[in-house]
This record gives C-alpha cells, sequence and structure tokens, in this order.
C-alpha cells in the first residue's frame, strides 16, 4: 500500500490518533532536541487543536504507512502583514526518512499553500542536521541563523541580576494585560522591533495597535499561557523605552521561554535592555520558585543581545536556520523527486 498522506484535523481525531501524534512528536524533538523539555501531553494536544487565532490559521496533515503514524506537517499562515507567507513544521520519525514522506507532506499542502495565495514557504531547521539537508535538496536557501540560549536556575548566580535601572527611567511589569495607562506605549514599542536584525528573512513585524494588542492578551490566555512584562519608562515624557517578555505555559511552569526584547532606537546604549531582562529574572525567581531553567532566541548577528544574554548567565546551546523558497519553485522541485 505505501505511505499515505491525508489532511488531519485534531479537534475530530480520536484519543489513539492524538497520541500518535504526541508520540511521533515526543520521538523526532527528543533525537534532536535532546535537552529541550517535553511539553505534557495535556498541553500538547490543547496547542494542537488550536486551529485559529487573532493572529494566524493553521492547518495539518499526517502520512502513514499500514496505519502507522511516520511524519506529520504544520503549516502556519499568518493574518495581516505576512499573508503571503506560509511556515512550514515537518517531522519524520528517523527510521523512515530517505522514503519521500517529507516530501509526500509537502505535495500535500501545496493545494492549500496556493489556494491561500502564498508566495513563499519556509521553516525552521537544526544547523548541520538531517533536516537542514533535506531542505537544502528542496532548494530552501538560509535567510537567519538563530541562536538558543539557555540559562539553569539551579545553577545561576542571582548576582548577575543585580543590575541598577538606568537615570531617569522607571520599571514597570506586569503579567497578561497591559495597564491602560502603558498599553499604548507599550504597542507602540513592539512596532519599534522592526528594525531587529532578521537577515534576509521576508519576515514583516507588524504594526501593532491597541486592539490587536488586546487580541493577542485574550489569544494567550486561552491557550493556557502567561506572558509576563517588564518594560523601562522614561521618566521625562513617559514612553516605554524598552521591553522584555517571558512566556509560561500553565501545564510546563519549570519551564519558561524569554520572548522578544526591545529598546527603541533612541534610547539604545544606556543599558535598557540589560536592566529589564535582569528585572524579570529577580521577579520570575520570586515569585516562581519551581521555575528551572528559562530559553531564548536570538538572530545569531544580533551580538549585543547576545551579550546581554551571557551577563545573565545564559549559555549557547545550538543553531536553528530560517530557511525559504519560493512557492513555485518548490512546486518544480517537487515534481523532481519521488
Amino acid at each position: 500500500m505505501g505511505v499515505e498522506t491525508a489532511q488531519f484535523a485534531p479537534e475530530r481525531a480520536s484519543a489513539d490518533e492524538l497520541r500518535a501524534w504526541y508520540e511521533l512528536f515526543v520521538e523526532v524533538s527528543e533525537a534532536e532536541f535532546p535537552d529541550n523539555p517535553v511539553p505534557p501531553y495535556d498541553s500538547y494536544v490543547r496547542q494542537l487543536r488550536r486551529s485559529s487565532s487573532s493572529q494566524w490559521s493553521r492547518l495539518r496533515w499526517e502520512a502513514r504507512d499500514g496505519g502507522r503514524l511516520v511524519g506529520t506537517a504544520t503549516a502556519t499562515f499568518p493574518i495581516g502583514e505576512n499573508s503571503g507567507y506560509c511556515d512550514m513544521a515537518v517531522r519524520v520519525t528517523a527510521p523512515d526518512r530517505r522514503g519521500g514522506v517529507g516530501t509526500g507532506l509537502l505535495r500535500a499542502a501545496l493545494p492549500e499553500i496556493r489556494e491561500r495565495r502564498c508566495r513563499t514557504i519556509g521553516g525552521e531547521v537544526k544547523a548541520d542536521s538531517d533536516g537542514e539537508k533535506w531542505a537544502q535538496a528542496l532548494g530552501f536557501h538560509p535567510v537567519l541563523s538563530l541562536t538558543e540560549h539557555r540559562l539553569d536556575l539551579t545553577t545561576a548566580d542571582p548576582a548577575q541580576w543585580q543590575v541598577e535601572t538606568p537615570p531617569g527611567f522607571r520599571l514597570r511589569r506586569w503579567a497578561d494585560t497591559a495597564p491602560d495607562d502603558l498599553v499604548e506605549g507599550f504597542a507602540q514599542a513592539l512596532t519599534a522591533m522592526a528594525d531587529q536584525p532578521i537577515g534576509e528573512a521576508t519576515f514583516t513585524y507588524p504594526v501593532w495597535t491597541v486592539e490587536r494588542l488586546r487580541k493577542r492578551e485574550a489569544d494567550s490566555l486561552k491557550a493556557g499561557q502567561s506572558r509576563r512584562y517588564v518594560v523601562a519608562v522614561d521618566e521625562r515624557t513617559g514612553t516605554v523605552a524598552g521591553f522584555t517578555e517571558m512566556v509560561i505555559d500553565a501545564e510546563q511552569k519549570t519551564h519558561g521561554h524569554q520572548g522578544d526584547t526591545g529598546v527603541l532606537s533612541e534610547f539604545r546604549g544606556s543599558g535598557l535592555g540589560l536592566a529589564v531582562k535582569s528585572s524579570m529574572m529577580r521577579w520570575l525567581t520570586a515569585d516562581l520558585p519551581h521555575l528551572e531553567q528559562v530559553e531564548t532566541m536570538t538572530a545569531s548577528e544580533n551580538t549585543h543581545m547576545i551579550r546581554v544574554n551571557s551577563q545573565l548567565g545564559y549559555q549557547a546551546t545550538y543553531t536553528l536556520l530560517s530557511v525559504e523558497s519560493d512557492v513555485d519553485a518548490l512546486e518544480a522541485a517537487l515534481h523532481g523527486t519521488r
């Protein structure tokens, strides 16, 4: 019979089908990223069943060989500025690679990608991995290198987080919902992320409004994620000059993900990035004593933020490559493969 691909609807899937997806995810992740935390089953299924948010919609496909799940694909379609882009994540079990499973999943997804008028398809692969070789063979090209950094809170030295706030600024913090007196300035600070290093990626940073930000806050709470923020406010003007974000899953409370950190261009060089990230670590460790590890992903060319991470005790672990292909070019490449 061979390998068969089909679209997968998690919201209608049986318990056995959901378990198979989880087990494949764990198998592939542990082989490629052995030190990464594994999400609990319930947390994974909750995220798997999320088919849309205010920022994106999502479709999934699966590949089975004689009924056995051997590969999965997830296509995420951003809403708004990046609507011409499709972010694709393909996972294939190690024994079933080099047999056309991944390319078969891409072929199965192409009609939907075309239907949504996407011009570019991209994703992330670990550097020097089977995934990188597979992507190169299909004509994907690297557009951005990302370095993962990890902070082990069981061995970290809290003295590294004792950083004073630069003169002329005050720090504010909140969980999940931005205060009304800061939300507009915070939206402007998020928009200012547009000048962060992104290599040759076609990604466009969104223009944030209060309405858009409030929708994202609601999305996160619905997904079972808590987002914490520390911002630096210019005492002269009230401008939100810098910020940092931490994301913690409700069912994976021992690990945190350091999200975006940004400083408006006119305030750079004053130490605000280090100040807000240090304050975040003091807050988290005091408020969440069960937290064991924090990880973050930083553009490899962003040497300033990497230096800040190092000052806080983060250690580099591995490198990811963001890769992209023109949809027409990918379709032509797929016609020439098995």
